[in-house]
């Protein structure tokens, strides 16, 4: 039986996420965060704790805010996983975690890729949404009838009845008439400020290609699992391309999941904040534990389960 560290995406944050890892251990906390904040240019630390909820949900603040949670936490894990794997922004946070870049490098790259993505869509002209209660091909002609009205396009698989859509935020009350005649349970807008993994963010691609080019990609520690491929990758070279592909491609993050639990996966940890992740498995894959880690207790109770296992 194996385990499976995965590491969240832009959405998962919200003010005072970092609250009872202050009280539990400010030291650490406060010397990450400084360092973060340091190559951004910006006080991260009392961006999380005291907010305002709209300037952190910017996407080149949400992005290292994120990441920098998720390498905390993963510093407090005492055992290797045997697979790695992030959803959308946590890639970079399961690359960092696998060795493939420094933390400095992880939290330049990931601020540049926020501001390239914001600049490449206009704060307000599009957005994202999650249908839930559909199943693909029914998303995939409710997408296909609604294009000739504007820009909508399939952003994230993440699980059997569960695909994120990018758009025009005018198209969005079609898509929630659309999505409800079709029997969907909920539709969702996302706290996110941008409509990513689309040709929304073609500018963005470009951008960010001569941002990464400078950066050194050493090879994976772990089996690592691309958004893109749903395969594992190692060759430094391929996985630059796939983070540049990534950008305007659809995160396949169902067919990540069915291939952990085909590699053996009998347990997950979600790295970071939030639960998104560990609800997906749950809902997914009832039999394989998920377990999230985004305060000290959750995380004990994780250790503590998983470790005995380990």
């Amino acid at each position: 039986m194996r385990i499976a560290f995965l590491f969240p995406g832009q959405g998962s944050q919200k003010v005072g996420m970092l609250k009872e890892w202050m009280e539990e251990d400010p030291q650490s906390v406060q010397e990450m965060f400084e360092e973060a904040s340091r190559i951004c240019g910006e006080d991260l630390l009392h961006l999380v704790l005291e907010g305002p909820e709209q300037e952190l949900n910017l996407t080149r603040n949400s992005q290292p805010v994120i990441l920098t949670m998720s390498a905390l936490v993963a510093k407090k894990i005492p055992f290797p996983p045997d697979f790695v794997a992030g959803h959308s922004l946590g890639e970079y946070s399961a690359l960092l975690y696998a060795g493939c870049f420094t933390f400095d490098e992880a939290v330049y790259l990931v601020r540049k890729r926020g501001e390239i993505m914001q600049e490449a869509s206009p704060l307000g002209e599009g957005t994202m949404v999650a249908v839930i209660g559909l199943s693909l091909p029914f998303v995939e002609s409710m997408v296909s009838s609604l294009q000739s009205e504007g820009r909508v396009e399939i952003a994230n698989i993440n699980s059997s009845d569960q695909v994120v859509l990018s758009l025009e935020r005018a198209l969005l009350p079609r898509v929630l008439e659309e999505a409800k005649k079709l029997g969907s349970k909920k539709v969702l807008e996302l706290r996110v400020s941008a409509p990513f993994h689309s040709s929304f963010m073609e500018k963005a691609r470009e951008s960010f290609a001569r941002v990464l080019d400078d950066i050194t990609i050493r090879k994976p520690r772990y089996p690592y699992v691309s958004n893109v491929t749903a395969s594992f990758v190692s060759d430094p070279e391929e996985i630059r391309s796939l983070l540049l592909e990534q950008l305007t491609t659809t995160v396949r993050w169902k067919d990540i999941m069915d291939l952990l639990v085909r590699e053996g996966v009998k347990k997950v940890l979600e790295v970071g904040p939030g639960t998104v992740l560990t609800k997906l498995f749950e809902r997914e894959y009832p039999e394989v534990r998920a377990f999230p880690t985004f305060s000290p207790e959750h995380l004990k109770t994780a250790l503590c389960e998983v470790g005995e296992f380990r």
